[in-house]
């Protein structure tokens, strides 16, 4: 894991400052591609905390003939509006896949894509869908710097992130940042050693609560008919003429939001293939397909 990490790091360091622009509109987009596999990582807001409301963690595997793998990984942190990333709701993690090969897809990449040690610990543990999310998880907080985790507070415990908002000066002063995260503490009487255990112990937090957290894992109704329209000709199958699998409900779900988020998520993985024509017979996309991803676009405001 070790190397697949120290790659991901290397690899967004020249993009941190966008990332930074977009955590302080109050959403995170993060894309890369490691050791063949396209990986997008992403904070949503959707709806308000209501006392059902979780902290929830997704990961999407969602089909996608441009990879080494057939898949895209998309996670996402999702969250109710104006509930900051340190919080105490309960957390949840939610796996989405397409058909019931992609979990063994999945598992097949992080354990080639991982050191010595770390894949004997993934042989040992090949049946723990807890210990698969934990080893994403930790990919994710190397590639974002912990922004997911804490937002704006990753700028105090991290030079990188702190020097690239440094010069866009686009964070409130270290006071009201521990005010928003809800970290009572004051940066006034504080060291910087002092800030920078009390924003750890937050995010070790978080870490902890979503490693003991629910663990699912659903065949997500979209994602089918993603890859089924993807295997099949216009003639054969249209999404928007025939019969949809999207139309499917998850039971796991008490609202539709889980629509949202996967199409949200198909949107990332998709918007730019769509964008350039001479990638769509690669990408297995038809006419039909390009008309239905279109539609998703619009719905989702992707412009």
């Amino acid at each position: 894991m070790k190397n697949l990490l120290n790659k991901g790091i290397a690899a967004i360091k020249s993009t941190s400052e966008q990332l930074i622009g977009e955590l302080n509109k109050g959403v995170v987009l993060v894309t890369e591609k490691l050791n063949g596999l396209p990986i997008f990582m992403s904070l949503e807001r959707f709806g308000n905390k209501t006392p059902t409301s979780f902290d929830e963690k997704h990961y999407f595997v969602i089909p996608f003939e441009l990879s080494e793998y057939k898949f895209a990984l998309h996670t996402m942190r999702c969250l109710p509006k104006g509930v900051p990333e340190v919080n105490n709701l309960p957390k949840r993690r939610v796996f989405h896949f397409a058909h019931e090969h992609a979990e063994a897809s999945l598992r097949q990449y992080m354990l080639h894509s991982t050191d010595e040690i770390m894949r004997e610990q993934a042989k040992e543990k090949t049946n723990t869908l807890q210990e698969l999310a934990n080893n994403i998880d930790e990919l994710d907080r190397k590639l974002t710097y912990g922004m997911l985790l804490v937002g704006g507070l990753a700028a105090i415990v991290n030079p990188i992130v702190g020097a690239g908002i440094a010069a866009k000066a686009v964070l409130p002063s270290i006071t009201g940042l521990l005010n928003k995260y809800g970290l009572r503490a004051s940066a006034d009487k504080l060291s910087r050693y002092q800030l920078k255990k009390e924003i750890n112990a937050a995010q070790n937090t978080i870490i902890d609560e979503f490693e003991a957290a629910n663990t699912v894992q659903v065949i997500n109704p979209i994602l089918q008919e993603l890859d089924l329209t993807l295997r099949t000709t216009e003639a054969e199958h249209d999404p928007l003429s025939s019969f949809n699998l999207a139309d499917g409900d998850l039971p796991e779900f008490k609202d539709d939001k889980w629509r949202e988020l996967t199409e949200v998520a198909i949107c990332h993985v998709y918007k730019e293939v769509y964008d350039d024509p001479s990638l769509h017979r690669q990408a297995n996309l038809e006419a039909k397909d390009l008309r239905w991803l279109k539609l998703m676009f619009a719905a989702n405001k992707v412009s």
